[in-house]
């Protein structure tokens, strides 16, 4: 008797091109970020990190380097001779005018701004015929109190193999500072980086906590009448 074959129904086979694009994609990834990684390790000896700024209570002693050579800017006698001329100059009160001001007061107080203005005239008059000089700038009153430092053609700062040398001058201003006093502050130049590091590494080399700011080539320098602050890094 002839046996009866029984019919199977072949069921539809599961589609797996979605899974292998989301495999291929994940793997693609992988690939990407193991290669950036591996980039990151090559150049991390190339990388400069640079220390977050932090505020500090020392009192900062400024040089500015350029022309790859570093000038003192801080100068303790042009501190002395600022605190003269400010003594001698004339106390100038605001006026207090009251807002409900009597009519017959009118004539009293613009009488008292106009005190005040001729004041503070004077004032700017005397700042403005200030100046002072040393061996590296000529420096003046500018913007109703702001210090300006115009560096001196004939100036000569030191250089990176003068820095180096225990006697120089950068090194004997660092000498006579305290490092549990001061801090050393750098304004520089494009151009002077290299020398910058070697000055920073001698202040470091003594104790002394460093800040710097770097400021543009042809940038005058002008300290505000609040002073000057950078904090150390």
């Amino acid at each position: 008797m002839r046996k009866r074959r029984i019919r199977t129904k072949n069921q539809p086979s599961q589609n797996l091109d979605s899974f292998l694009d989301i495999l291929t994609n994940t793997v693609g990834v992988l690939m990407f970020i193991g290669l950036f990684v591996s980039l990151l390790a090559v150049e991390a000896g190339t990388i400069i990190k640079t220390p977050l700024r932090s505020e500090t209570k020392k009192v900062g002693n400024f040089f500015e380097v350029r022309n790859n050579q570093v000038f003192l800017v801080s100068d303790p006698k042009l501190e002395e001779e600022i605190d003269k001329l400010l003594v001698t100059l004339p106390n100038c009160k605001t006026p207090q005018i009251p807002n409900n001001m009597p009519s017959y007061l009118y004539n009293f107080y613009m009488e008292e701004i106009e005190k005040y203005e001729q004041c503070i005239i004077s004032r700017n008059n005397r700042l403005e015929k200030f100046y002072y000089q040393n061996q590296n700038y000529t420096v003046s009153f500018v913007n109703n109190g702001s210090l300006k430092y115009d560096p001196k053609v004939s100036s000569m700062g030191e250089n990176n193999k003068e820095l180096k040398d225990k006697n120089s001058d950068f090194m004997n201003t660092l000498n006579k500072l305290n490092p549990d006093v001061n801090y050393i502050a750098f304004l520089v130049r494009p151009d002077s980086f290299e020398t910058f590091r070697v000055a920073r590494e001698k202040a470091w080399s003594l104790g002394y906590e460093v800040g710097w700011e770097p400021i543009t080539q042809d940038r005058i320098l002008v300290f505000g009448s609040g002073g000057r602050s950078i904090g150390v890094q």
